[in-house]
């Protein structure tokens, strides 16, 4: 049980990694805004960032 545990343990780290980069490619800026530490520093928050980032992607512009 533990082997599952710590396996997805890597796999949801492996993720978010690739989830920042992803960030990161779509908007530089989260590297000089400080939402590059927050990401750093509690990774669960590239989810949160990530969502943001899409929303205002999707927002209509006027």
């Amino acid at each position: 049980m533990i082997d599952i545990a710590r396996l997805e343990n890597e796999k949801m780290k492996t993720q978010l990694t690739g989830l920042r980069q992803a960030v990161i490619q779509a908007d530089p800026m989260v590297i000089v805004d400080g939402r590059f530490e927050k990401m750093m520093t509690a990774p669960i928050t590239v989810i949160e960032i990530a969502r943001q980032l899409l929303e205002s992607l999707s927002a209509p512009k006027n």
